[in-house]
């Protein structure tokens, strides 16, 4: 019975997951210079755009714009030249087959393929100069909707 909640539980967080807004950081690669793929960690160096969800407020009771998790909340885009995305395996239960789309949809960048985006969970950010320069962190790429 625990697994099979644990595996609901699963399935609802990707179907989450694969709404836009769900991620903490969407990056969308404008172009690569450099894909490495691991078991565990792909390694991108890129230039991209990246929509990042910022917490404006921590007050829950005066929320009427947009919201992260009740709090007021505001989307941003921010540009990277040339930056170094690391996507880790979350080794999430039930979501094998999303690790592995997310491997095919690096080999495919790395062939030259445009692919989806890649949703962050909780990632770590470093940003100088106005621009992305690292993301690192669990998270898939997700491929583009038709």
């Amino acid at each position: 019975m625990k697994t099979v909640v644990l595996s609901v539980g699963a399935f609802l967080f990707f179907l989450a997951a694969s709404a836009h807004a769900a991620s903490d950081a969407d990056v969308t690669i404008i172009k690569a210079d450099t894909v490495v793929i691991e078991e565990d960690v792909i390694t991108i160096v890129a230039e991209a755009r990246t929509q990042i969800t910022l917490i404006n407020d921590n007050d829950r009771s005066t929320n009427k714009g947009p919201q992260w998790m009740g709090r007021s909340a505001t989307r941003v885009e921010v540009k990277s030249d040339k930056a170094t995305f690391r996507i880790k395996n979350p080794r999430d239960k039930g979501l094998e087959k999303a690790w592995q789309a997310s491997l095919q949809a690096a080999r495919d960048l790395k062939e030259g393929k445009k692919v989806g985006r890649i949703g962050y969970y909780s990632p770590d950010i470093s940003i100088k100069g106005n621009l992305i320069v690292s993301i690192t962190g669990n998270g898939y790429f997700y491929q583009n909707r038709p």
